[in-house]
């Protein structure tokens, strides 16, 4: 039982009060620097490691100083003369704040340094409620050590792909996209490892409430001078946002501001992964013997255009979006966003084509004018893409307003009305401290992916069946957690100073979903065991 685990873990530090993790990434190979609050004394969490194999001995000078060992693993016998796998460290008591200090590595030849840290280590304070706090501090800002820190990160690249498995119900091309997803994080995470003067994380709880407790994630990355990464933060607040008067509607489940730079790795991360887009939908949509030769084409060639014409704003370097989406009370939503295009007047030339690929796709050009811009109406058929169908609603009108630079669009009630009175009202571009600001009420949106699956049609193999039911208990627990309230999800990422600042508030009802996913975890996987 993964609760007993980590009760066994974990016996002897106090878990009402912070602790604070430093990753040593300068050291070859990385070590960790903590600062541990103990529950009761030393005694209780050093019986407990000593169970866990960990050897401890009293330095002869400090008695509050502790060096430890516990071999993993070896190799000998199958190597003569390879070294054994162990953690090594040491552990410094602080009796008068009730705390301990830790580092550990997994080479004897950092003791020395180890020693060091934990000797100067202090428990700085880390604010009323924080839980944890985790830092990486690289004091090499040398290439040759950046260079040595992304070398390092292969490993972990590497298992965290060999990892990943193609799912039963999944197409080549959507395993593709999950893995290039994935590497797309991973690349974030190993340019900031590697490029990164400091990097904190810190984890604030917040029980004001008792009943409703709240998680606040704050990060602080500051790069090196000179860096790729540097670069990009430095490019950040150099545009003015053109959605920066439109406020977040009343009653909004997504809303959506992006006024984000594109650098050189992210360009080919996000056009690698359109193109995959584009080869999936492409192919979901050719899917099917009833669907004529002509109809083909005309997919291939419309989802292959509006791929390259969403490309053109990612190649200008810049992404300039807004989204908001308001339940209708039906099942679904009324959604206005626009996003910034270098050529967004070709869509004008690709929307009459989509009527040739699918029966029912309805497009009317010029229906009406918004100060520059010319507005179309688009209602696809119905079965031609579920995706839309579940986002929009199954024969509306969607309105799409195409300007020089800008595309907007619009549905459900009111929207063309929506549409024009929102551009008429656009108040000019302005400076705006976020570059990505997200709030998510996530109960509308739990509600309508039920309802939709609720009207599938189950696969018959055995094991998509079984992907199936594990995914319709995951939505049963979301409904049950969000349907409580406090269902609300906020990102926002800015750059000041040179740092790049993120804020993440996370609401009772998703660590409450997520309480539950791991429980369901446990006693599904371990529990089993």
């Amino acid at each position: 039982n993964i609760e007993d685990f980590i009760d066994t873990f974990v016996a002897g530090i106090d878990g009402s009060r912070p602790f604070q993790v430093q990753l040593l990434a300068g050291m070859t190979p990385s070590g960790y620097l903590a600062a541990l609050p103990l529950d009761g004394g030393f005694q209780t969490f050093r019986d407990n490691v000593e169970g866990l194999g960990y050897e401890l001995k009293r330095d002869g000078k400090d008695t509050s100083l502790y060096q430890f060992n516990m071999t993993l693993d070896s190799d000998q016998e199958s190597t003569p003369g390879a070294a054994a796998a162990e953690d090594v460290g040491w552990m410094k008591v602080l009796a008068d704040v009730d705390y301990l200090i830790l580092s550990m590595s997994s080479t004897r030849s950092s003791m020395p340094q180890l020693k060091e840290l934990t000797l100067a280590k202090k428990v700085a304070d880390s604010g009323t409620g924080t839980g944890a706090v985790m830092q990486l501090i690289n004091p090499d800002v040398t290439e040759a050590a950046q260079k040595h820190r992304r070398s390092s990160f292969t490993a972990s690249r590497k298992t965290t792909m060999d990892a990943m498995q193609k799912r039963p119900d999944e197409t080549a091309t959507r395993f593709e996209m999950r893995k290039l997803s994935s590497n797309l994080m991973l690349d974030e995470v190993e340019r900031a490892t590697a490029e990164s003067e400091t990097l904190q994380i810190s984890l604030q709880m917040d029980h004001s409430a008792p009943t409703t407790p709240k998680v606040s994630v704050q990060g602080d990355l500051a790069a090196i001078a000179g860096t790729a990464l540097a670069t990009a933060l430095q490019q950040f607040n150099t545009r003015p946002d053109a959605f920066a008067g439109i406020a977040r509607l009343p009653g909004s489940a997504l809303s959506l501001r992006i006024n984000h730079p594109i650098d050189d790795m992210r360009k080919a991360g996000m056009t690698s992964f359109l193109n995959l887009v584009r080869d999936e939908v492409s192919a979901k949509l050719k899917n099917g013997s009833q669907r004529p030769a002509s109809e083909k084409e005309a997919i291939d060639g419309v989802v292959t255009d509006i791929v390259t014409h969403l490309r053109s704003g990612i190649d200008s370097g810049w992404m300039n979006i807004f989204v908001e989406a308001v339940p209708d009370g039906q099942g679904g939503f009324n959604s206005i966003g626009a996003y910034n295009a270098a050529n967004a007047a070709t869509l004008t030339e690709i929307l009459p084509r989509m009527k040739d690929m699918h029966p029912g796709t309805q497009v009317e050009l010029n229906v009406d004018k918004a100060g520059d811009y010319v507005i179309h109406r688009v209602q696809l058929g119905e079965g031609l893409l579920d995706v839309f169908d579940r986002l929009f609603g199954v024969r509306r009108d969607t309105f799409v307003a195409v300007g020089k630079d800008y595309v907007w669009l619009a549905s459900g009630e009111n929207a063309l009305e929506t549409l024009k009175k929102t551009v008429a009202a656009l108040a000019p571009p302005a400076a705006t401290p976020a570059a990505v600001h997200l709030e998510v009420a996530l109960l509308p949106w739990a509600r309508q992916m039920s309802d939709y699956y609720s009207r599938q049609t189950p696969p018959k193999e055995r094991e998509a069946l079984t992907a199936w039911k594990a995914a319709e208990r995951s939505r049963a627990r979301g409904l049950e957690s969000f349907e409580k309230g406090n269902d609300s999800l906020i990102v926002d990422i800015r750059a000041e100073a040179g740092h790049l600042l993120t804020s993440i508030s996370i609401d009772t009802g998703l660590l409450r979903f997520i309480g539950r996913e791991m429980a369901a975890f446990s006693k599904e996987n371990l529990e089993a065991e």
